[in-house]
């Protein structure tokens, strides 16, 4: 492996050419899986977290809108169609899995609505495999006006739908992994990354009635792949780490071997490698499994967004911003963050006007007593926000991954429900700007012996063991990753195990606190 010592500095001052003001702002509402943003005319942006959210170029809310009945969730993901209308995807339950210990039956929902955010037209389908767990993840809009929905996670099924929304094809995969991305190529073929278990990064080409045109595996065993930039000469640049690991404990250090890079890779159309760079974070890890996400700029290279991990541990901690010339050389590195907070990655947008915006949750003291809010960050033409930002270089890496062929099948029967509900349009609701905060110095008395949570992660069913029986009542609250309460349990003295049940709340990232009249503690658990 060859190293090319290139190492990016940070500009020290912040620069003003940006037609519109930088800013950080966090919102109080529920929330979206992909937080996707959408331009609008007049450089206002549209964005799903629970309701969908109108922007101004300030990041202030002009106007929410949602819909309600039918029983559906709330839009997971939101992408622009040729007509100026918006596609979505959401998702229902429909029973119980009874060969996943009862976890949720889960039907995948799409639908059209204005950027009014009224539904035009929504639609269930109930595949003839079932799906156990998790709501769609990705969305995708085509040139005929159709779309195409994936699997959250390991959720390894695709469905395509036409202009009215009927099924055309759907794919169900068995085996392990799961789509990451569909891309629809200029001809009218497809393009998927698919993680799986051994295979590492899986990049795929389909025709568009769903075939395999080709699979081929890279960055074997324990690569992910994240994202792709689709180029106009039948190329494409593919984004993602080169390792990751099975655990998702917060609370675990990772092991010194554990050193994945960040990589860019450029493939023709036949799905061999044209070039590919890796980047060294040290001395943070990158938290791999929060997806990197790749645009491109108005002057034609590319921008990507990562989600740097808290140095020694297998956890979200910083969002990275950086700029790279059309060989993946870096142009500019960002960072940003105060300490006692963490940032998940979500969304990026390279705007009409040459700046960038990127979307994701924000844990920490944030007022209202609102950890686990989301957030929308814009930035200046060159990456800068107006607060908070951290010096982060990177080191930059020619890697040198081969191809190998693999093979995958699939398919699946889809019957389409239609899905009536209500639209509501609603005031403005509250934001904070995120420049007010400062570090703040953590209160909470520390919470003897602290409990020890199994399996994590789990399915939604997990056990809580305590060190010593309790001398004395306490109780516990579990809240989402919107710091939303979800429910509250008393602890009777003389207590050693807690049987916990999150199952019906579906995938997702909760906090436990545990409080006690010597302190408080929080346990973080993943619910798969």
């Amino acid at each position: 492996m060859r190293y090319s010592m290139t190492i990016t500095l940070l500009a020290a001052g912040v620069l003003t050419t940006s037609a519109q003001q930088p800013f950080m702002r966090t919102y109080y509402t529920a929330t979206s899986y992909s937080i996707d943003l959408v331009e609008l005319p007049g450089q206002r942006i549209l964005t799903p977290m629970g309701a969908l959210l109108l922007l101004d170029e300030e990041g202030s809310v002009l106007r929410r809108s949602v819909y309600h009945g039918g029983g559906t969730f709330l839009v997971q993901s939101l992408k622009p169609g040729a007509t100026g209308d918006l596609y979505f995807t959401s998702g229902m339950h429909a029973g119980t899995c009874a060969a996943t210990g009862g976890n949720s039956l889960i039907r995948p929902v799409l639908g059209r609505m204005d950027s009014l955010g009224h539904v035009l037209s929504m639609k269930n389908y109930e595949l003839s495999s079932g799906l156990c767990s998790g709501l769609p993840e990705g969305l995708e809009v085509l040139e005929d006006r159709g779309a195409l929905t994936w699997g959250r996670g390991l959720n390894f099924f695709a469905l395509k739908v036409d202009s009215a929304l009927l099924p055309v094809w759907s794919k169900k995969i068995d085996q392990q992994g799961g789509f990451q991305f569909i891309k629809e190529l200029p001809g009218g073929d497809l393009l998927a990354g698919i993680n799986m278990d051994t295979a590492g990064v899986v990049i795929a080409r389909m025709d568009p009635d769903g075939n395999f045109l080709w699979c081929k595996s890279y960055i074997r065993p324990d690569g992910m792949v994240h994202d792709a930039l689709i180029g106009s000469d039948d190329s494409f640049i593919i984004t993602g780490c080169t390792d990751s690991i099975a655990s998702t404990n917060a609370f675990i250090p990772v092991p010194a071997t554990y050193q994945p890079k960040l990589f860019m890779m450029k493939l023709n159309g036949a799905g061999e490698v044209q070039w590919c760079k890796g980047f060294d974070s040290s001395p943070n890890d990158w938290y791999a499994r929060m997806p990197s996400r790749i645009a491109e700029a108005q002057d034609g290279n590319y921008v990507v967004l990562a989600n740097l991990g808290w140095p020694g541990y297998n956890i979200e901690y910083r969002p990275f911003l950086m700029k790279t010339d059309q060989n993946g050389d870096t142009l500019w590195t960002r960072s940003l963050g105060t300490e006692g907070y963490g940032y998940i990655t979500r969304d990026l947008l390279a705007s009409s006007s040459g700046d960038y915006l990127f979307s994701g949750i924000m844990y920490g003291d944030i007022p209202p007593d609102l950890s686990g809010a989301l957030y929308v960050f814009r930035t200046d033409v060159e990456g800068h926000l107006p607060c908070h930002e951290q010096h982060h270089p990177v080191e930059v890496v020619d890697l040198f991954p081969t191809d190998s062929m693999i093979t995958l099948t699939g398919w699946d029967s889809v019957i389409a429900h239609s899905v009536v509900v209500s639209d509501s349009t609603l005031g403005p609701n509250g934001n904070f700007n995120v420049c007010l905060i400062t570090s703040i110095p953590q209160q909470t008395r520390q919470y003897p012996n602290r409990p020890i949570v199994k399996p994590n992660p789990n399915t939604g069913r997990f056990t809580v063991q305590f060190a010593d029986p309790l001398m004395a009542e306490r109780y516990y609250s579990v809240y989402d990753a919107m710091g939303k309460l979800l429910l509250q349990r008393r602890l009777p003295p003389g207590a050693t195990v807690e049987e916990v049940d999150l199952s019906r709340f579906g995938s997702g990232t909760y906090v436990i606190k545990f409080t006690s009249p010597d302190g408080v503690c929080h346990e973080r658990v993943v619910v798969e």
